[in-house]
């Protein structure tokens, strides 16, 4: 009787296993029929700040991805003649699931307090994708207790094609 039972609950599990499995390869197959040419992505938000002290960075991303941000500015930015400054900086998402963490090179101008970067997800999750971040400097309470300070709250849109002729675009 105990071994009926046990057998039962074993066929069970494998009627679960190969359930999930068929919602799996279904979720897939949905996956890649996005389209040749079209678009997948992520859009984040994210506010960073330097600690403990430039280049480092530190913070929170939320959006598409919910985590925490690292990174650190790669260049000396100093400003031109014009007031704009060359940014070349590293950012690494970990997310809350490790599997989508990712780590993204970016590179850029910053004017006014705003800037614009481009650059592609280096490692991790979506490797090879085109990156966008945008970001300006706010004032914020970066951490419990601490006095409000320089922060830089902004976006990063992150895009993949799903096609065999990957090219760079202009348009973003």
């Amino acid at each position: 009787m105990r071994r009926h039972e046990i057998l039962k609950r074993f066929a069970g599990l494998i009627a679960m296993l190969a359930l999930a499995a068929s919602i799996t390869a279904a979720s897939a197959q949905t996956e890649d029929r996005r389209g040749h040419g079209e678009r997948a992505g992520l859009e984040l938000t994210y506010t960073k700040w330097f600690a403990p002290g430039f280049p480092h960075m530190v913070g929170v991303v939320g959006g598409d991805i919910v985590g925490t941000f690292g990174g650190a500015v790669l260049n000396n930015p100093t400003p031109d003649a014009a007031g704009r400054t060359q940014l070349s900086a590293i950012y690494i998402l970990r997310a809350d699931d490790p599997s989508r963490s990712l780590t993204i090179r970016v590179e850029g101008v910053q004017e006014s307090g705003e800037a614009v970067l481009k650059g592609r997800v280096v490692d991790g999750w979506l490797k090879g994708a085109r990156a966008r971040a945008e970001f300006k400097v706010i004032t914020c309470a970066r951490s419990p207790g601490q006095a409000p300070g320089p922060c830089f709250q902004g976006t990063i849109s992150i895009k993949q094609r799903f096609s065999l002729n990957d090219e760079e675009d202009d348009d973003d």
